[in-house]
């Protein structure tokens, strides 16, 4: 049973909040480690403003009406940040187990969406798209990653998102400095730039600005030239598809 007219989110205020080391451990469950960065890095955009002209970081927690200071009840969160210079960029989503299929998801990134849209009019600058990255399981995993994943996509068709076909974005692994480059997915939510304005060559733009801004990789650095390869070719297509793709193996990714 879907509940969206009963999910509230909102944007904590105060880092020792008892709902705060709830949303802790709920990242902790819902992000494997080689993709999350420490949650004190997350923890320090409570509260703390922005500086003129830099990142505008934003927290988001979701629970049903009336229990938002309940640590028990907390449904989900997001966090991420508008990028001046470049766009929004959601760097990560969870839902409690207990809350999925329930419009927890689309309530989240809604309410990121217009907070990018605030930050962007408040940087008195555009708004060209929010981004963000999922991990896609490989031909091995086991079903229930699988259907997750498909979830997962259909909730990215669901508030506009679609997906960046073509560009496998290796990021650097969070829990081992020399581990392996975790692999993702992109998707693409175009916002003042419609999507036929993103040709090849402005995504192209898009996945180097993810690198350098985000993850401070240049060309030269191999996670950068292993996603830019020169037979790559991105362009934006139904989010859908991604949960139907086919990796170079063959193997279908369903």
């Amino acid at each position: 049973m879907r509940l969206e007219s009963r999910i509230v989110c909102w944007e904590p205020i105060d880092v020792n909040d008892p709902v705060m080391r709830a949303a802790g451990r709920l990242y902790e469950q819902t992000l494997a480690p080689d993709e999350r960065i420490p949650w004190v890095w997350i923890e320090k955009s409570v509260g703390g403003g922005a500086k003129p002209g830099g990142w505008r970081k934003r927290l988001i927690l979701a629970s049903l009406e009336g229990r938002a200071a309940d640590p028990q009840a907390l449904a989900g969160y997001a966090y991420g940040a508008f990028i001046p210079g470049y766009g929004g960029y959601l760097c990560y989503v969870g839902v409690a187990d207990s809350a999925r299929r329930t419009g927890v998801g689309t309530r989240l990134f809604e309410a990121f969406f217009k907070a990018m849209e605030a930050d962007a009019k408040a940087s008195d600058e555009p708004l060209p798209f929010v981004i963000w990255e999922s991990h896609r399981p490989g031909p091995d995993a086991p079903p229930a990653d699988r259907d997750l994943w498909t979830a997962r996509v259909r909730l990215f068709d669901r508030v506009g998102g679609l997906w960046v076909e073509g560009v496998n974005f290796l990021a650097p692994n969070f829990a081992a400095d020399e581990g392996d480059p975790v692999p993702l997915q992109l998707f693409l939510r175009p916002v003042e730039r419609p999507a036929a304005g993103f040709g090849e060559a402005k995504l192209r733009g898009v996945v180097h600005g993810l690198h350098e801004r985000v993850y401070r990789i240049d060309e030269g650095d191999p996670l950068y030239e292993g996603t830019l390869t020169p037979g790559c070719h991105p362009r934006l297509v139904p989010a859908k598809l991604a949960a139907v793709a086919t990796t170079a193996e063959g193997g279908v990714l369903v």
